[in-house]
């Protein structure tokens, strides 16, 4: 595939905009800021907002490569938007929970689909080593979520896992991008 982008904005801003969701979600299964202070607000609750506002701002960002396409990704702009969206809707649904104060165990249930879901993405990707392990980071990334929420792993493990996920998976690819450097 010939890059750098055309119009890289789009897909930088979903790379970006999601890797801040994993990164505020991984901070605070870290424990970073996730301790309301006396009679303060429930950082949950920000952390809640920031995920749903990346949730839909990848919503947007999806529709965009779905409806242009932007050259030189063309059809290849289905696939990542494909994958994208799973994620997107994750991010809209974790977003909401944690601003109400929900039961995450929902949550849980559908990081498990979308965990599988991520593996089927691999062949789409079978000409970019970086995009393979992007597939197979969220795999487990999405299974840790599970095990943690069920209660069978450790959050930190999973805090941890997120924080690399935002920078392997999504803050080195917008950077590449940004940069023309090719990731195809």
């Amino acid at each position: 595939m010939n890059l750098p982008l055309v119009d890289p904005l789009p897909l930088t801003v979903l790379f970006f905009i999601l890797g801040i969701a994993a990164w505020v979600n991984g901070l605070f299964f870290l424990g970073k800021g996730a301790e309301a202070e006396e009679g303060g607000a429930n950082p949950l609750t920000s952390v809640g907002w920031i995920t749903l506002t990346c949730g839909l701002v990848g919503l947007v960002s999806v529709y965009y490569l779905l409806i242009y396409r932007p050259a030189p990704l063309g059809d290849m702009a289905v696939a990542i938007a494909g994958l994208a969206s799973f994620y997107a809707l994750f991010f809209t649904a974790l977003g909401a929970v944690e601003i109400r104060g929900l039961d995450l165990r929902p949550i849980a249930n559908i990081a498990i689909p979308i965990s599988v879901v991520s593996l089927f993405f691999l062949p789409f990707f079978a000409f970019s080593l970086l995009f393979q392990t992007i597939m197979v980071v969220w795999t487990i990334a999405f299974a840790l979520v599970a095990l943690t929420v069920f209660g069978r792993t450790s959050p930190k493990l999973l805090g941890w896992w997120l924080v690399f996920t935002a920078i392997w998976s999504f803050w080195l690819p917008g950077v590449m991008i940004s940069l023309g450097i090719p990731i195809f």
